[in-house]
């Protein structure tokens, strides 16, 4: 596998991820809106509201990013991060990048003594599934998750 550089993002590169994260909105059958896209990431890297991770290959092409966000827990008094955002080109899939974006986000957990990673995948979603429980994730089986629109 060539070179995969795993980058954290700040207000001056975050830019980069922008098209990934549009066409990862895509994937989830959001118009495209690339103007927005940077917007958003930039005010969360200004506000400090997300972390985020992009790959790179050594032509400079962004492959896949990861975006966390902070949650906290009243029971155990610390900080959980929601992973709300994983996506690699499909092109690239299978190379190993989602697995190194996980590790970074693993990492940066650990950094900011994090209880730990929550995220949610579609449940006919058995490729990614089977990505996150073979990193170590598991599957919670004892909790109903709601959801209200307002």
């Amino acid at each position: 596998m060539e070179n995969i550089s795993v980058i954290r993002a700040d207000e001056s590169n975050v830019q980069e991820a922008a098209g990934l994260f549009d066409l990862y909105r895509q994937f989830y059958g959001q118009k495209s809106a690339i103007e927005s896209c940077t917007e958003y990431l930039q005010e969360r890297q200004r506000l400090d509201e997300s972390t985020v991770f992009f790959a790179k290959d050594t032509n400079g092409n962004v492959l896949g990013f990861t975006q966390l966000y902070p949650a906290f827990s009243s029971i155990s008094l610390r900080r959980d991060l929601v992973l709300n955002d994983l996506f690699v080109l499909e092109k690239a899939r299978g190379r190993g990048i989602a697995r190194k974006l996980l590790q970074a986000a693993k990492e940066h957990a650990q950094k900011v003594n994090s209880k730990g990673l929550l995220l949610e995948t579609d449940i006919l979603n058995a490729n990614a599934q089977a990505l996150y429980e073979s990193f170590g994730f598991e599957r919670i089986t004892d909790h109903y998750f709601y959801y209200l629109n307002v």
